[in-house]
């Protein structure tokens, strides 16, 4: 799934005609960690990163969330889990937003 995600990005960002140092910049992350996860070596990109990437490109997250296959576009079959994951994320990031030190 890793490797899917990556290059889906790598696959918008190419359409768009947009550098890695340009979509990097613009999701505040460096150029190399975009480079891993277009190359598939980042083992969990976090719901934020996801979100930021989805209003960049002006995409809905079905994008990421359909797989092509000879042609043919078919649902992952791990769609549940992949929602149940991201609503754990943001639930987490949105608990440390929260978090005051006293």
């Amino acid at each position: 799934m890793k490797k899917i995600i990556g290059l889906k990005v790598k696959n918008l960002r190419e359409q768009q005609k947009i550098s890695q140092e340009d979509l990097a910049f613009n999701l505040e992350i460096s150029q190399s960690y975009l480079s891993k996860i277009e190359n598939g070596f980042i083992e969990k990109i976090d719901f934020i990163l996801i979100q930021k990437i989805i209003l960049f490109f002006q995409i809905d997250l079905q994008y990421f969330l359909k797989e092509k296959n000879n042609d043919s576009t078919k649902e992952n079959t791990s769609y549940e889990n992949i929602l149940v994951r991201i609503k754990k994320t943001k639930n987490k990031s949105i608990n440390l937003l929260n978090y005051k030190i006293i």
